[in-house]
């Protein structure tokens, strides 16, 4: 299972997505629509994003808080 955070006082979920993600996107859509049905709000990153790009990824978790 991929790093999961959640934010609770901002109702936001950040998800680190493997490559194995890849073979799973139905999943992560019915999950995330679940998730989104309860409030929350989901955004993914996948490894190569955190790894390669951090302040890309700090930015776009900075303008959903």
């Amino acid at each position: 299972m991929s790093p999961i955070f959640f934010c609770f006082e901002k109702k936001l979920v950040i998800e680190l997505d493997g490559n194995y993600h890849k073979y799973r996107l139905k999943e992560d859509e019915e999950r995330t629509e679940i998730l989104n049905l309860l409030g929350l709000k989901v955004i993914r990153f996948t490894n190569e994003e955190v790894l390669n790009d951090v302040d890309k990824v700090l930015n776009v978790i900075r303008d959903n808080l």
